[in-house]
């Protein structure tokens, strides 16, 4: 009952919320702490190759090219994140920030994750007014459960006051999305989303529900979620 509710209640949820806002986490130096705290760093400019290489492998299908990519990534300053083991990049994480122009475009179905404008996104230190996870893939499990964790403290911990959405592109990534708690977004189709802070308060103001709650099975296909 309760993920009906939050499904029929999404968009009046999303309009409460509000729009564009300054975030302290969203800002130059503070958002590379909190990312080195959850083990993602900036990719180097030859690292962005290997993004576009774990993605390719990992997900395989229509992807972005590496120019695409790296035009992204330049748009926000900070689309781009990656996990290193011993030296070498093992898989990546690519958060946009959304404007409120960008968020919309989500809901009303004219987003399209292969043509990101600029108006969609909010450059670091910027106000924004969401997330979108526009991809995430890794090569080993420790990885792969390393960007689960990440994205979970970003999403519940970092901006519990901000939207994150997502598209179940993949199988893969439609489990991830279960795993961490996102609801079918009313009617759009594929569009899915979690807010810490509306889901908080549907679970206070209902009994509780297990279709709210993150699965506490490990996830053992790739993270993925096609950049497309």
């Amino acid at each position: 009952m309760i993920a009906q509710q939050v499904k029929s209640d999404a968009r009046f949820a999303l309009d409460r919320l509000g729009g564009n806002r300054l975030h302290a986490r969203y800002a130059p130096v503070a958002s590379e702490a909190m990312m080195e705290s959850v083990r993602l760093q900036r990719p180097t400019a030859a690292e962005f190759a290997d993004v576009h290489a774990i993605a390719s492998e990992q997900i395989g299908g229509a992807l972005a090219t590496l120019e695409e990519i790296r035009r992204v990534d330049a748009l926000t300053d900070a689309a781009i994140w990656v996990v290193r083991r011993k030296g070498a990049v093992t898989g990546f994480l690519a958060p946009l920030a959304l404007t409120a122009l960008g968020r919309d475009a989500l809901v009303d179905g004219t987003f399209r994750a292969g043509a990101i404008k600029q108006e969609w996104v909010a450059r670091l230190g910027q106000p924004l007014a969401g997330f979108y996870c526009w991809s995430y893939a890794g090569r080993d499990q420790v990885t792969r459960g390393a960007l689960v964790l990440a994205l979970r403290t970003l999403i519940d911990t970092h901006f519990p006051d901000l939207p994150f959405f997502g598209r179940d592109t993949t199988a893969a990534g439609g489990r991830i999305m279960a795993h961490l708690g996102f609801s079918p977004f009313d009617d759009v189709e594929h569009l899915y989303w979690r807010c810490r802070s509306v889901m908080m308060t549907e679970q206070e103001e209902r009994p509780a529900s297990p279709m709210l709650s993150p699965i506490s099975s490990s996830i053992t296909a790739p993270a993925q979620d096609a950049a497309q």
